[in-house]
């Protein structure tokens, strides 16, 4: 599937950069993105209740547990947003 990045993802991401290991399952989440044929083949993906595009997956790493938001629009997912607050993240990712 085809993906794009949000500005929003991008300067998530940098502010977690100090999380090697998370940096690196990121990467390899979103390369099983790239090759998934539909949403329903990507491991772990929860809808977002009340919303039809909205989903999000865990990325659970020795410090932290992350919550990568995505929407899905027509064909393409945007990775939205990486929050490893809960109650944050349902906040800015409604």
């Amino acid at each position: 599937m085809e993906y794009k990045l949000t500005s929003q993802f991008m300067k998530d991401a940098k502010s977690f950069d100090d999380d090697s290991e998370f940096v690196h399952l990121l990467a390899v989440k979103v390369k099983h993105i790239t090759k998934v044929a539909s949403m329903e083949d990507i491991d772990g993906l929860v809808p977002i209740r009340k919303t039809t595009t909205n989903y999000r997956f865990k990325i659970k790493t020795n410090k932290s547990t992350y919550r990568v938001g995505i929407k899905r629009i027509k064909k393409i997912i945007w990775l939205a947003c990486i929050d490893n607050n809960k109650k944050r993240f349902y906040k800015r990712f409604p």
